[in-house]
């Protein structure tokens, strides 16, 4: 899953990775994928930390309540934003940060990381 305010940015997730054989919803309103989650459907959300009304970090917060197993890394465009809480980093690889612009290549090799990951349930 991709959530990003800018549907453009969605949009552009969404075709790199469908074109490199993942299944991938995208949202650009939050609150959206909160009403459409479901637990155990999705191996990794990207969420875009810098978004109106209920930020990429409420929004993981959200997310956990609803599954404690989905991987999560957090998309940003902004160096002050290249940090994530301490209530989250605890239960977060340190680099679960990706930054934009990325490479189409380098994307795909990050989340290919990032699925890789073993993260405890929280």
């Amino acid at each position: 899953m991709v959530v990003d305010d800018e549907s453009d940015i969605c949009f552009v997730l969404q075709s790199v990775l469908g074109e490199n054989g993942f299944v991938v919803d995208s949202y650009d309103d939050p609150h959206i994928v909160l009403k459409k989650f479901k637990a155990d459907l999705y191996t990794l959300v990207i969420l875009d930390i810098k978004m109106p009304e209920l930020n990429g970090f409420s929004l993981y917060r959200e997310i956990k309540k609803l599954d404690k197993k989905v991987k999560v890394c957090f998309l940003t465009a902004g160096e002050m934003y290249n940090w994530v809480p301490s209530d989250i980093s605890s239960s977060q690889p340190a680099n679960c940060v990706i930054r934009k612009p990325i490479e189409n290549k380098e994307l795909i090799a990050r989340i290919n990381e990032i699925i890789g990951w073993d993260i405890k349930e929280s």
